[in-house]
Parts: C-alpha cells; sequence; structure tokens
C-alpha cells in the first residue's frame, strides 16, 4: 500500500514537520486561559492547513469532556452547530439539552420555537447557544468548532460576532479556522470583527528539508526500496518543502513499483509531477491573483535565475519603486514569493515559474 496520500483534505500516514505543533495546540486548549482559543491557520493551498485542523480536531474529539464540531461553509453555521452538539453529545448530556424549553432536538433538524416573535435569528440562536453552552459547562464539557477555508461572508460574519459574544461571557468555546492568507487578512480587517487581530495566528510554513530527507529515507527504506543518495537530494529539492509536492513526489515514486530509486526512475515521473502540480494548485492559485500580481510574477518568471533582483523587476515593468513594493508585499504575503536576502526574491513553489512560461498562452 502507497504510504503516501496527496489527496486534498485528508490526514497523510506521513505528515511532517506538524505533529508537534498539533499536540502542542490541543494541549494548550486545555487551558481556559489559552491564547489559542480563537486561532487562525493560513497558508498556500497545498500547504497542509486541511490536514492539521483535521488531525487537531481528532486528538481532542478522543477526549470524552471535549466535543469537536467541524462547520462547512456555505451551510447555517449557527444551526448546523447547535444540532451537532445535540448529535455528539453523550445521553447525558442529551437529556439536559432536552429540557430547554422552546427547542426540539429530533432526527429531522433542530427547530428553536423561543417565545421572541419579534427577535432574529441571531438573536435566537445566541440566546439557545448561550443555554447549551451553559449545560456543557455544568458537566465539564468544553466545545471546539473548527471551520476549513474560512471566506468573509455575511453567515460568517454573524457566527463569528455572536462567538466573540460568548467568549465575552466566559462560555468554553474554542474556534480554530483556516483560510488563505488573504482570506484571513480581509476576515480579520473587517469593522465588526477587529477582535481577530488578536487571536493566535499560525503560519504553515515550508516543511524542513532535512526532515523531508529523513522521512523519505525511513519509508522507502521500509518498503524495501533503494535510494541513491543524489536522488535523494534531488527529490528533496524538487519539493522546495512544499506540503503537497512532499505527498505527490512520493506517491508518484512509490507507485512506479521500483525496488531501486535511480536518477532514471526519477526521471521517468517528473513530468507527472509537473503536471500535477499544475493541474491541482497552480492554475487556481494563478487565476486568483490580479492583473497587476499576474504581471510581477510574469516578469519574474522571465528574468534569468531563481534568485531575481527587484531592481531588475522594477526596471522591466517600467513603474515606480513605491508601486514594485505595493505588489511585492502582496505576493509576499500570499506566500507565492519569498524574499531569501535583501533586494531579491524568488517563487516560493516548486516549479511554478516553469508553470508561468509553459503556460502563458492560456493565461492572460
Amino acid at each position: 500500500m502507497n504510504p503516501f496520500n496527496p489527496s486534498f483534505g485528508k490526514v497523510p500516514p506521513i505528515f511532517l514537520d506538524r505533529n508537534r505543533l498539533v499536540q502542542e495546540l490541543a494541549e494548550d486548549l486545555e487551558n481556559t486561559n489559552s491564547p489559542y482559543q480563537t486561532t487562525l491557520i493560513y497558508g498556500l493551498r497545498g500547504s497542509g492547513k486541511t490536514s492539521f485542523l483535521t488531525d487537531v480536531g481528532k486528538k481532542l474529539g478522543q477526549d470524552d469532556f471535549w466535543i469537536v464540531i467541524n462547520l462547512a461553509m456555505g451551510t447555517d453555521l449557527l444551526a448546523t452547530l447547535a444540532d451537532s452538539i445535540y448529535v455528539k453529545a453523550s445521553n447525558p448530556l442529551k437529556k439536559a439539552l432536552e429540557s430547554i424549553g422552546g427547542v426540539k432536538f429530533s432526527a429531522f433538524g433542530l427547530q428553536v420555537e423561543f417565545g421572541m416573535q419579534n427577535a432574529d435569528a441571531s438573536h435566537k440562536y445566541q440566546t439557545l447557544l448561550e443555554m447549551i453552552l451553559e449545560r456543557m459547562q455544568n458537566q465539564g464539557v468544553k466545545l471546539l468548532v473548527t471551520i476549513d477555508e474560512i471566506k468573509s461572508t455575511k453567515e460568517v460574519r454573524r457566527f463569528i460576532s455572536i462567538y466573540q459574544i460568548l467568549i465575552r461571557e466566559g462560555y468554553s468555546i474554542s474556534l480554530i479556522m483556516t483560510g488563505l492568507p488573504a482570506h484571513i487578512s480581509e476576515l480579520q480587517n473587517d469593522d465588526v470583527l477587529t477582535f481577530l487581530l488578536r487571536s493566535a495566528r499560525i503560519n504553515l510554513d515550508p516543511l524542513n528539508p532535512l526532515t523531508i530527507k529523513s522521512s523519505y529515507q525511513k519509508v522507502f527504506s521500509e518498503g524495501g526500496r533503494k535510494i541513491d543518495g543524489d536522488v535523494l537530494a534531488e527529490m528533496v529539492k524538487m519539493t522546495a518543502g512544499y506540503a503537497y509536492a512532499f505527498q505527490l513526489l512520493g506517491f508518484l515514486v512509490w507507485q512506479t513499483g521500483e525496488t531501486h530509486i535511480s536518477a532514471e526512475v526519477l526521471e521517468s515521473i517528473k513530468d507527472d509531477f509537473k503536471l500535477e502540480l499544475y493541474r491541482n494548485v497552480y492554475t487556481k492559485i494563478y487565476q486568483e491573483l490580479s492583473s497587476v500580481d499576474i504581471e510581477f510574477i510574469k516578469t519574474m518568471a522571465g528574468c534569468d535565475g531563481n534568485l531575481i533582483s527587484i531592481g531588475e523587476i522594477t526596471q522591466k515593468m517600467n513603474k515606480p519603486k513605491n508601486y514594485i513594493s505595493m505588489y511585492r508585499r502582496r505576493l509576499l504575503d500570499d506566500q507565492i514569493i519569498r524574499a531569501p536576502k535583501r533586494g531579491y526574491v524568488s517563487f516560493t513553489l516548486p516549479y511554478f515559474k516553469d508553470f508561468i512560461l509553459e503556460n502563458q498562452e492560456f493565461y492572460y
């Protein structure tokens, strides 16, 4: 069985560099005054955000004194949360929840019949969640809510506004959200949700090259497969620390069935490796960029080498320095590029430069 899993949204068997962070976050949430009570996890597509979130939720979900609810974008978050708490509650907690007047929990979903004719839905669900959390707290049960790939929608803003009130009231509720850097920034800078600026932020940095090397070596060796030293070094280089690339490359090499991973074996899957990166990640990333962002990265791709001078980009784009600096900062924040040394930038993702140069006729 292939030990690598490049599928999105699943926790792969080989989960590099993140196990310690997952453990620390899960343990820290046990503290009532944890700085991670509200946590934002951000990173590029394929950086491992969903896997990280899933692993934290599973770890806490094994504890009888935690209820973990995973909410999905596009649903009625408040109603789904209240209903899901009841579904996951223990029998004693279910009985306590059923004692709430004006509410009916059943297999057909939640029915709220509070006697507040003029109250809007937000007010009703705020009141309901306060009563639910009070009963949970009486039984020593804490609540973790997770939302993956968050965006600043009306429903999300309504949910987070009520969450903030629940926090102020001292209820045992925690919230972890993941998102692309731009979406996290938009949410934090919403006029009503500025309290998120004080939340904990976890940036999923690139994987450590030494960790990648030792993991590849260990996994292939345990699978009865030999890798030449120079091939192992090249595999590490090909991933550029990108979590999805690590899983994808390992998966493709393993799928060859070869017991001796030579340079020829690696070369035989290189085109498939690039194609999967292009199709599954890079096309979407590219399409989400602004026209000026695209002009900037196309200019970068047209320069020689992997380390590109900001001066050369400024000259080729024929724009003022402050204009170039603004878009440089945007792309750095979005983790498309990095600044390995003063005055220079490079692409973060493996073969992203190749993607731009090889597909310019399809994208504008």
